[in-house]
């Protein structure tokens, strides 16, 4: 079947381009050049003069061109074409990949192959169009099902009270970015979310890359036993300690699962990425220093560029895959005025804010067991800030009520 010909052949017949537009069918799409000419006619033809052309202005540019009857619909006959694409990107791609394989580059065989997966799932996106006129019946339970809730969150808790009550928990298809400055405890809070997550009955996919699983799981035992994590890491707990531990990680046997992963070599794409998720099944993902993972597109390792796909693809998979994802990435300091975070004071990118739900930063202060959590910027959410006690010795990490310093708030200038 030459499903090129037969598509544009369809659309010319039919008058309707609307249903390819949607799949993202372009020129790059078709392998035969002429068909390749005269889908770019076509669609020009559609942006100046607002409708298909037909058949004798097809002729008129192209007289040689052979134009196919077919009794298929137009819709069959794209996602013909998606189909065709994707197994066009797959070969193009594998006999590069072999090629690189010949020359004994493993690093060049994998990043071909990562980022050909990474295309075949845009090439297959669909958009999800509704009709507010039509669907008003489903939109009013929705409602109903958020007046149930009488007060509880609408999504997962992040284990801190003030953002919650914010942002109503993490709800599916966010993203969520958390920042702040080097030894901020980015990692920490993370850490903390995601045992609220599996303590409210869902199951966490924490992904690390600065730290090792023993080093996380060190932390997640002390929070949850309320020991000390210095005396859990030399060994000296104490008897009381070590039946709190006991008792605590016996608990965890009867909880939803807690996945951990880390990647100390920092070569975790958004394609092995979503392979892990869809293997595990988490409710929420957690990826801590998401600045550290590779853009199968080629792009150098934490430039804007890559960052910025690496934001957009998370982003993606999040409403795909219908859950939050909750990443942390560094602030500068040099971008800090007066050590006050703010969006400008993001890293290497603007797109996580631009591509982000709810940005929440973390400061230190001058007492170094207080922390002030920010909620900078959200799409539903007002500006808000919170302190907190940090303690690691024993672990304990208390909301303060108001300012413990004194200082004037809300003075927001993102």
């Amino acid at each position: 079947m030459d499903t090129e010909r037969l598509l544009i052949s369809k659309v010319i017949e039919t008058g309707q381009i609307a249903p390819a537009a949607r799949a993202g069918v372009g020129p790059k799409w078709f392998t035969d050049p002429a068909s390749a000419q005269v889908w770019k006619m076509l669609t020009e033809h559609v942006s100046r003069y607002g409708n298909v052309p037909t058949i004798g202005v097809v002729k008129a540019d192209y007289p040689t061109y052979k134009l196919l009857a077919t009794p298929e619909t137009l819709d069959y006959l794209v996602d013909r074409m998606v189909r065709h694409r994707s197994l066009s990107l797959l070969e193009m791609a594998l006999t590069d990949a072999a090629s690189a394989h010949v020359r004994g580059d493993l690093e060049g065989v994998t990043a071909r192959l990562h980022g050909v997966l990474a295309d075949v799932a845009r090439a297959t996106m669909t958009s999800a169009d509704i009709n507010l006129t039509k669907n008003g019946a489903d939109r009013l339970a929705r409602y109903r099902e958020l007046a149930e809730l009488d007060g509880r969150l609408r999504g997962i808790p992040s284990g801190f009270s003030a953002i919650d009550a914010a942002l109503q928990g993490f709800e599916g298809g966010q993203l969520i970015t958390f920042v702040g400055p080097p030894k901020a405890g980015k990692s920490t809070a993370l850490l903390l979310m995601a045992k609220a997550a599996q303590e409210s009955g869902k199951t966490p996919l924490f992904v690390g890359f600065e730290m090792s699983n023993w080093e996380q799981s060190d932390r997640l035992d002390a929070a949850r036993a309320g020991i000390s994590h210095a005396r859990l890491r030399n060994g000296t707990l104490k008897p009381a300690d070590w039946k709190r531990l006991e008792r605590s990680i016996a608990q965890m046997e009867s909880m939803p699962d807690f996945h951990m992963t880390a990647d100390a070599q920092s070569v975790l794409t958004l394609t092995g990425l979503r392979a892990k998720i869809e293997a595990i099944g988490p409710d929420i993902v957690f990826v801590d220093g998401v600045y550290m993972m590779q853009d199968e597109n080629g792009e150098p390792s934490g430039s804007p560029q890559a960052l910025t796909n690496i934001t957009r693809g998370l982003k993606r998979m999040a409403q795909q895959l219908g859950i939050p994802i909750v990443i942390a990435t560094q602030a500068l300091e040099s971008k800090m005025a007066g050590k006050k975070l703010s969006t400008f004071s993001i890293g290497y990118s603007s797109s996580f804010v631009q591509d982000s739900d709810a940005v929440i930063g973390v400061e230190n202060t001058e007492d170094p067991e207080i922390k002030k959590m920010r909620l900078l910027t959200a799409r539903n959410a007002s500006p808000m800030e919170v302190f907190y006690q940090w303690c690691w010795d024993p672990v304990s990490f208390e909301e303060l009520e108001g300012d413990p310093f004194g200082s004037a708030g809300g003075d927001w200038d993102e």
